[in-house]
Formats: C-alpha cells, sequence, structure tokens
C-alpha cells in the first residue's frame, strides 16, 4: 500500500521547504558565481577557469547515474548528512586556499569535485522527498516558497561572497586569504542552516527505502530510458536542449570573465563589488522576472507556439551585450541594463525550453525520462566551457561574443522543428 502523506497543517513544510531550498543553491552558485571570480582575481586565465568550471559542473551533471543507489538510503538522513558534508568540504576548501603556493590547489580542488558529488545526491534526496512526501496541491502551494529559496541561496553563495571577498581584497588583505574568509563564511552560514533544517525536519513523516535492490533500480532505469529513446519527438527535443540555448550558454561562460577583464584587454575593468551588486540586481531578479513572463506566453501560446517567439526575444539583447564589447567608457547603469535586459530574455526562453522538456517526459516513466533530459540539459550548459575560454581569448570577446550570437541560427532552426512536435501541447 502506498504510504500517505502525514497533512500538511500538522508540518512545518515552509521551514523546510525555505532552508533545503536555500541550501541547494549553495553549492552551484559557489562553483558557477563565486569560483570563476575566484580564480580571475588570482591571475588564472579564462581558458583554464572556464574547463575547470565545466569539469565541476559535467560532474555534477550526472547525478541521474546515482538515482539507482540513492534510492537505497531514507530520504531525510541522507538529506542531512549531505548537507553537513557540504559545510564541511567549504570548510576544508577554506582552509586550505591560504596555502595554494604550497599545494598547487590540489586539496582545493579535491574539496570542489567531493562537494559536487555530495551536492548531486542532495539534489537528488530532495527533490524525491518534496515530491514523495507533499500531494499535488502541497506541492503547488510550495512551489514559490521553493522558487524564492533557491534565489536567495544564489545570492548568498554568489554575490554576496564575491562583494565580501571584494571588500577584504581592497582592504588589503591577500587575494587567497581574502577568499579564504569568503569560504568559510559560506562554510559557517551552511552549517547553521543545516542545524535548522534538522530541526524543520523535526516533524516531518520518516520515508523507507523503496525496498528494492541496485539490480532492479537499473532494470527500472533501463525501461524507462528505453521507452524514451522510442519517442518519435526525442530527436527535436534533443535538439532543442542543445542548440535553443546555446548563444546564451556560450556567451554566460565568458561574461563574468569580460565583466572584470582590464581595459587593455577589452574588459568592463569592473571591481568584484561592482560586478556583485550588478550581478545581484540584474541576474537573480531578471531571471525570475523572464520565468514569470515566459510562463505567461507559454500559458497564452502554448509551448509549441512560444518556443519561436520567446528564442527570438532571448537572443535579441545578445547584440546589446555584443555593442557593449565594442564600445568604451560605459557607465555602470548602461552595463546594469543591458545585463537585466538579457538575464529577463533568457528567463523567458528557458520557461519554454522547461516545458518542453516536462512535456516529452509525461508517461508512466516520467521521474527517469526527465532525469534523462535533465542530465542532457546540464551537459548542454557545461559543456561548451571547454572551449569557450580558450576562444574568447585567441578571438577577444568581441568577435566571441559575435560567434556566440551566431549559434542563434541553429537554436532557432531547432525551435521550428521541435514546434511541428507540439502544435497541440
Amino acid at each position: 500500500m502506498q504510504e500517505v502523506p502525514t497533512p500538511v497543517q500538522r508540518r512545518a513544510v515552509w521551514a523546510w521547504v525555505a532552508g533545503c531550498y536555500v541550501f541547494q543553491a549553495l553549492p552551484a552558485a559557489v562553483r558557477d558565481e563565486a569560483l570563476p571570480v575566484a580564480l580571475r582575481n588570482l591571475g588564472s586565465a579564462d581558458a583554464g577557469i572556464t574547463r575547470i568550471q565545466s569539469a565541476l559542473g559535467l560532474i555534477f551533471g550526472f547525478k541521474v547515474l546515482m538515482a539507482p543507489f540513492i534510492a537505497a538510503f531514507r530520504p531525510r538522513p541522507l538529506i542531512v548528512l549531505t548537507q553537513a558534508s557540504t559545510a564541511v568540504l567549504l570548510l576544508l576548501a577554506g582552509c586550505a586556499l591560504p596555502y595554494l603556493a604550497e599545494s598547487g590547489g590540489a586539496p582545493v580542488v579535491a574539496c570542489l569535485v567531493l562537494l559536487s558529488v555530495v551536492a548531486a545526491a542532495h539534489d537528488f534526496a530532495l527533490d524525491g522527498y518534496f515530491v514523495a512526501s507533499l500531494d499535488e496541491r502541497s506541492r503547488a502551494s510550495h512551489s514559490g516558497l521553493l522558487n524564492v529559496a533557491s534565489k536567495v541561496g544564489s545570492v548568498l553563495a554568489g554575490p554576496c561572497l564575491i562583494g565580501l571577498a571584494g571588500m577584504l581584497i581592497h582592504r588589503g588583505e591577500g587575494i587567497a586569504a581574502a577568499w579564504s574568509t569568503a569560504l568559510l563564511t559560506a562554510a559557517g552560514f551552511a552549517l547553521a542552516l543545516s542545524l535548522i533544517n534538522l530541526r524543520a525536519f523535526r516533524d516531518e513523516p520518516e520515508h523507507e527505502a523503496d525496498g528494492m535492490d541496485v539490480r532492479s533500480r537499473l532494470q527500472a532505469m533501463g525501461a524507462g530510458l528505453r521507452d524514451l529513446l522510442r519517442d518519435p519527438r526525442l530527436p527535436a527535443v534533443a535538439a532543442l536542449i542543445l542548440l535553443y540555448r546555446a548563444s546564451e550558454i556560450h556567451m554566460a561562460r565568458i561574461l563574468p570573465l569580460y565583466s572584470l577583464a582590464p581595459l587593455e584587454r577589452g574588459g568592463l575593468a569592473l571591481d568584484n563589488e561592482t560586478y556583485a551588486l550588478i550581478r545581484m540586481f540584474t541576474a537573480v531578479g531578471g531571471l525570475a522576472a523572464g520565468g514569470v513572463i515566459g510562463s505567461i506566453v507559454v500559458t497564452r501560446l502554448r509551448v509549441g507556439n512560444a518556443l519561436l517567439p520567446l528564442g527570438l526575444a532571448m537572443h535579441a539583447p545578445l547584440l546589446a551585450v555584443t555593442w557593449l564589447a565594442y564600445g568604451s567608457g560605459h557607465s555602470v547603469w548602461t552595463v546594469g541594463a543591458v545585463f537585466f535586459i538579457e538575464y529577463l530574455a533568457y528567463g523567458a526562453g528557458l520557461c519554454a525550453l522547461l516545458l518542453s522538456m516536462m512535456k516529452l517526459a509525461e508517461g508512466a516513466s516520467a521521474a527517469v525520462r526527465y532525469a534523462a533530459l535533465s542530465t542532457l540539459a546540464l551537459i548542454a550548459t557545461y559543456l561548451p566551457g571547454l572551449w569557450a575560454g580558450w576562444l574568447a581569448q585567441e578571438m577577444g570577446y568581441a568577435r566571441y561574443f559575435l560567434f556566440s550570437l551566431a549559434l542563434a541560427l541553429p537554436g532557432m532552426a531547432a525551435a521550428v522543428w521541435a514546434r511541428r512536435h507540439f502544435r497541440d501541447a
């Protein structure tokens, strides 16, 4: 008999949803937001920065392969354990940073690799618990809180850490020491948050492991993947996943490095604090507002009809980013406005892509199908970083942005192809 979730009224669902989804955003923001800036401050070249970031992201992206093993554990203890482990790894990375010259950075890299693995296990367990422990109405009522919590976590572990490190550097602290303090601060916050979440979980119902062995879970996953591979819509949606955001992804990998690069290298020469402030209001606010706009457009036009107009809207602001790179002497307000419009349009276009993925995943093996599509999306997000930094170094920022903009053409072709499979969706 299927376990019936405890009524929501007797539980502090809001507490663990808020706390856990703030926590979930921390490792991702450290990897995607803080790490590139830290490496730039430490003098790393663009090619090395994007490769390290992409390698860590690809490790995280294969979390679907952990599913048969994670399901063998009870979700609540696993969530708490991975949160505590995240705090410890951030602590160890922060302690190792001042000794970069002596160690060559190996201990820090090891901590970041383990952090990606632990974060993948945490995300899979948390998302599964959110679905399994709440009924459909409760999931819907807490989805807004989930989204807000994720954005808050992204700000705390991204722009706030960047701003803190920049402030310490301007006060005369060494770069490695400043980033060490920032990571230790993140570790302290993660530890405090994990203790709060442990308390919030106290009144939650316990969910046992599924009772299946690993072989049975692998067989179930294989059946779901075979079902997905037989779907005639898969080639079009796979092309959409790989190409629809290609321009934006290539540009996003270089945008932080371009923002911090000196004027003589064609950059904007922003300091950490200014970049963090711009990022906080433009990226987080723009993506959130874009998601709302995208959902409204998709609701009115439906997924198939919304793909092309939202895709065109998503790529139009990239012209403004290219204009920034070909000019100089732009004010902070001009840069902020361009960044905000770019993230706003991207958030709207991303909404259409996610909903098309969900539409393809519908069916008896929806969880496995969507996990596979999400893995493909993560690969599409991080794989370009393996060559993006090198290309930007070779071409210069302005010409690299033009190259990124040209990738919109295959993306729009993929949108037209996918639209044929979702005319009634």
